[in-house]
């Protein structure tokens, strides 16, 4: 049975509300927040509350490119998070996620010697079980397609076409059609259908913050609708349910 699984970084004050839309659509979450990063983060209090119904994860202290910190910075930032994030949510925080998606051979075992189960990365168009679970990919992230915005109806005229020229090759492997990539709605219906005929994971992510300013979030209640449309065709988990179904 497929495994769908959903994951949300930076540990924003708006988690709240996307953690209140996926159980409407009785979908759970892994939640990758950050201490010192988003302006408007959620409270302690927010994150226990958070943590009793959805899965809480470390991304890090302060959201650094991590491949450019000293070692003894990189086990600050990634060590340093996981005791501060169980310190206050009062439960283990199983998983880290890269910042940014970067990362480099020290920071991976880093992760594993900071008592870690696995990592999630940005890697996108992935169907199959993780191999590596500290190299953890994804499906689909909510993200504008196929067009770059600086709004909900701004564009950014510079990098038009960004979002489909680093997106779509992927998913085109993946068996996306070309027709798909018309919204960011059709693309994940789409690769959400391929993942149910033949995958073992659909891997949905992305930032509560960028759905709120490019006003995705009816786009995205559509997007659940239609999953649990399919519901008994898949089984909703938590990124740590990943690594141990490996």
């Amino acid at each position: 049975m497929l495994l769908v699984t959903t994951s949300w970084d930076d540990g924003d004050a708006l988690d709240a509300r996307l953690a209140a839309l996926l159980e409407k659509y009785d979908l759970t979450g892994t939640f990758y927040i950050t201490r010192d990063y988003r302006g408007n983060r959620l409270s302690d209090d927010a994150i226990r509350d958070l943590a009793l119904r959805h899965e809480v994860g470390a991304h890090s202290l302060t959201h650094p490119d991590l491949r450019t910190l000293s070692l003894e910075e990189k086990r600050r930032e990634i060590a340093g998070s996981k005791q501060w994030l169980e310190d206050v949510a009062g439960r283990e925080a199983p998983l880290f996620c890269y910042p940014a998606g970067h990362f480099d051979a020290d920071d991976e075992r880093i992760v594993r010697e900071s008592g870690f189960l696995g990592a999630r990365t940005t890697r996108l168009a992935d169907v199959d079980l993780p191999a590596n679970p500290y190299q953890m990919p994804t499906t689909l992230a909510v993200y504008p397609m196929p067009f770059r915005k600086i709004g909900p109806h701004a564009y950014y005229w510079g990098k038009l076409l960004q979002p489909f020229q680093e997106r779509a090759p992927g998913l085109r492997k993946l068996g996306v059609p070309l027709t798909a990539f018309r919204s960011w709605e059709t693309t994940a219906h789409a690769a959400f259908d391929i993942a149910l005929s033949r995958g073992e994971v659909f891997h949905l992510w992305g930032h509560s913050w960028e759905i709120d300013r490019y006003q995705m979030w009816e786009e995205l209640e559509r997007v659940l609708a239609y999953m649990r449309a399919h519901t008994g065709a898949y089984r909703a988990v938590a990124n740590s349910a990943l690594v141990s179904a490996v």
